[in-house]
């Protein structure tokens, strides 16, 4: 399996809240997407390929990665976070729910990515499973 180049940042509790920086690395989830060009023929930037590659896996499109804020500038998307942690729609952002977007995202950022939990898991119960799966990227 290729690993596309460029995977957008990973959704954190911490989005919920304004720009910053991903730890001592780039930017974070928050920042990466109010970033992004806004012309359909440049809609994901570097980050198209991944994006493509998950709409396919997940067989739905990617939602809008960001909202008009309180402010009417660009926030990240609830719907979007859900998205990209391959989590059903409306798992967080169901509606009857009513949950303001400040604490969606921190639920999704405190969150699981359940692709990741299954393959710990059968790591740790079949470690000879996962012989070479940390040499996904050794190709590129």
């Amino acid at each position: 399996m290729r690993v596309p180049d460029r995977t957008l940042p990973t959704p954190r509790a911490s989005d919920a809240r304004g720009p910053g920086q991903h730890g001592s690395g780039g930017p974070d989830l928050r920042t990466t997407v109010t970033g992004l060009g806004r012309p359909a023929t440049d809609r994901w930037g570097v980050y198209a390929t991944a994006v493509a590659r998950w709409e396919l896996l997940l067989d739905r499109p990617a939602p809008e990665p960001t909202q008009p804020g309180r402010h009417g500038r660009p926030v990240l998307a609830p719907p979007f976070v859900e998205w990209l942690m391959g989590l059903d729609r409306h798992w967080v952002t169901h509606p009857p729910l009513a949950l303001p977007r400040t604490a969606a995202l921190r639920v999704l950022g405190n969150g699981v990515v359940p692709q990741q939990a299954a393959t710990a898991l059968r790591l740790l119960l079949c470690p000879s499973r996962g012989a070479g799966v940390n040499d996904v990227n050794d190709s590129a």
